[in-house]
């Protein structure tokens, strides 16, 4: 396919199989017909979110910065290297724990060369730090992501103490939750043709949300005042996000007035999902750390999830429109960039992952709607299937 030769939609394209594969056996999982919780978690919070940051951020932090990816063959040895590691690890999950050393090495180094990479190319900008806040966000994500995978593969070899808790908010908190900032700090205000509410509001969210992670991430195991008071921070440097975010969408839009993509709308709404998981979070932890399904499901499914929709909905749409019709502009047939997708179907698709996604998150209280797996798998496998019919129009 002419669009694979980009290389951020290979990563996009193999974070969308993981995709449709994890969400059916999660489905499966929670119909009970098998027991799939860890592959599950691995190929939608590890294989899914982390193949889709790496290729967004191949993309994202070049256009932002003005520059090109420094060492393009690391790139693509990352890529390779990447899939491996979360192939391995979804077959060590599945079939043989024993694997999970090797599994783990090879995502690792996969982590690494990516975080190298993204560190070159802002590097080589002069004062890269002054073109976008999403910047800072995307360098520390990647810093969590080295550190959050190391610690997984040092607990699996017995080298320290491992806590699963731990390494999961690392890789949440720190590695999707940090890219998740950056990336609607920068896309957000640009999909809705707004003007971002305050840079120098994101910038104080940046330190707030980092030392929050931090001391988190150090009183963990005890889960005592310091995990407390830090979860407290890391909820208010969310609200302080929330409201960034809120006074940019009800601003005055850039230009007429006109209906706000698709892509913003997923944002919006994900940022509800978002405010809704980080205190239904903070209050289970003040609570005794009971059964955590609900913000779990609020924050990754709901606001990382529908964050990476609406991200996928405008990214994969524009380069394919670049790599094929930019070069015809002006010609008859060319489509326009939201042409590329089925409008009724992404407003389907809306309804369907919110609805859906709202219910679910609760069914721990309600078990029967646990039933609201299946609509939801239904909806993320659609989703995938759409992305890859863009890539072919």
């Amino acid at each position: 396919m002419q669009m694979l030769k980009l290389l951020p939609v290979r990563f996009l394209c193999s974070a969308l199989v993981y995709l449709i594969a994890g969400v059916l056996l999660g489905a499966l999982d929670a119909l009970g017909y098998g027991s799939f919780k860890s592959v599950h978690s691995h190929l939608l919070a590890g294989a899914f979110f982390t193949l889709v940051i790496m290729g967004a951020m191949y993309q994202l932090l070049p256009t932002i910065l003005g520059a090109e990816i420094r060492h393009r063959p690391v790139a693509e040895l990352s890529f390779v290297l990447s899939n491996l590691g979360f192939l391995a690890l979804g077959y060590a999950f599945l079939r043989d724990y024993s694997l999970l050393p090797a599994a783990g090495g090879i995502a690792l180094a996969a982590f690494l060369l990516f975080a190298f990479e993204v560190f070159a190319t802002a590097l080589s900008v002069r004062e890269f730090y002054r073109r976008s806040v999403a910047v800072w966000f995307f360098l520390a994500a990647v810093v969590y992501l080295v550190a959050g995978a190391a610690y997984a593969l040092l607990g699996v070899l017995g080298v320290v103490g491992f806590d699963a808790a731990t390494h999961a908010h690392i890789m949440t908190l720190g590695f999707v939750a940090m890219t998740n900032f950056g990336g609607l700090y920068e896309l957000f205000p640009m999909l809705s043709l707004r003007k971002l509410h305050s840079r120098k509001l994101a910038e104080a969210h940046f330190f707030i949300a980092n030392l929050a992670a931090l001391g988190m991430f150090a009183g963990f195991a005890e889960r005592g005042m310091l995990f407390l008071l830090s979860s407290a921070l890391f909820l208010a440097g969310f609200y302080l996000f929330a409201y960034n975010l809120a006074r940019t969408y009800f601003s005055k839009p850039h230009g007429p007035e006109v209906e706000m993509d698709i892509s913003a709308r997923f944002m919006a709404y994900a940022l509800a999902f978002g405010v809704a998981g980080v205190t239904a979070g903070f209050a289970r932890a003040v609570l005794g750390f009971p059964d955590t399904f609900t913000h779990v499901h609020l924050i990754l499914a709901g606001w990382v999830g529908l964050t990476i929709v609406g991200a996928m909905y405008h990214i994969l749409p524009m380069l394919t429109w670049l790599e094929k019709y930019s070069a015809k502009v002006g010609q008859p047939g060319v489509p326009l960039i939201q042409d590329l997708y089925n409008k009724r179907l992404a407003r389907v698709l809306f309804i369907a992952l919110n609805a859906s996604l709202a219910l679910f998150a609760f069914s721990s209280f309600l078990p029967a709607l646990s039933l609201f797996a299946i609509p939801l798998a239904l909806a993320f496998v659609a989703f995938a299937v759409e992305m890859f019919l863009v890539l072919g129009r």
